[in-house]
């Protein structure tokens, strides 16, 4: 009695698959012989379509299950084709982007009769106006204090010049600290390439550069080129300072004073040449 109600749904269960596997045999036979089952051939007919029809769920779930996981696997792939070719797009932008840069440092390169060091910008102080900035090379690399920084420029004329940005202040084993043209502390002597006439510009708080003609007759114009005059120790001459941007009437009678525009463009710093004596 114990063995039945332990084991009484197990045996129920395939006493119930046996007279199944009897019913389809004698319905098969029935077929066979043109006999009539009755009522248990209504039943097993009816048992049959239900199977049919549950094995076609069942294997057509099966096939879609199959193609969901495979469209998975192809929305995958696509997405991370995506990305590679998103990648590449960017490598290739950046190329194309450094590509006249290059070409105009290479220009520049060619005319440069002076011992130079490559330097990368690595830090920029936190002025607005990008008027300090650190690089990554120092005395290991035979960079001192007051040497001359200066990036390829490229005018409207398409010529290549030597840009002043400006001059390293600190130097460290592997690192040094720049101020450009557009800090209030750095001061150069220029020379006006139109008319020869020397005079001083110095940037300011505001990122501006300004500047004077020692000569207040002399005869200014607005995109008139300034270079460096080579009066003092640290500058050498014929480095391209940038252009004159106004000319501004004062007060004081002794001096012309002018505004001007740097031939650099002190937003896209990034690699900057180090003139070493």
């Amino acid at each position: 009695m114990n063995f039945l109600k332990e084991h009484f749904k197990k045996i129920l269960f395939f006493l119930t698959i046996f007279i199944l596997i009897i019913m389809i045999g004698l319905s098969s036979i029935g077929r066979l012989e043109g006999t009539d089952l009755g009522f248990f051939g209504n039943v097993i007919s009816g048992f049959q379509k239900l199977a049919y029809k549950t094995g076609n769920t069942l294997t057509n779930s099966f096939y879609s299950v199959q193609e969901i996981v495979k469209m998975r696997e192809e929305n995958i792939m696509l997405t991370e084709n995506v990305y590679k070719l998103r990648e590449q797009v960017r490598i290739l932008e950046n190329i194309i982007n450094k590509s006249d840069a290059l070409e105009t440092e290479y220009e520049m390169k060619k005319s440069l009769s002076y011992d130079y060091v490559v330097g990368q910008v690595i830090a920029i102080d936190d002025s607005n106006w990008f008027s300090r900035f650190t690089i990554d090379k120092g005395e290991n690399d035979g960079l001192q204090q007051n040497d001359i920084v200066i990036q390829a420029v490229k005018t409207d004329d398409s010529i290549v010049q030597i840009g002043l940005l400006g001059i390293v202040t600190q130097t460290s084993s592997d690192w040094s600290k720049v101020i450009t043209l557009l800090d209030e502390s750095c001061k150069v002597s220029f020379k006006n390439i139109e008319n020869d006439e020397s005079g001083i510009v110095q940037g300011s708080i505001d990122g501006s550069v300004t500047g004077y003609f020692f000569n207040s007759k002399v005869d200014a114009e607005t995109g008139d080129n300034l270079v460096t005059s080579g009066i003092g120790e640290i500058y050498i001459p014929d480095i391209y300072i940038g252009d004159v941007k106004d000319v501004v009437k004062t007060t004081d009678a002794s001096t012309l004073r002018i505004i001007v525009e740097p031939a650099v463009d002190f937003t896209k710093i990034n690699r900057v040449y180090v003139l070493t004596k």
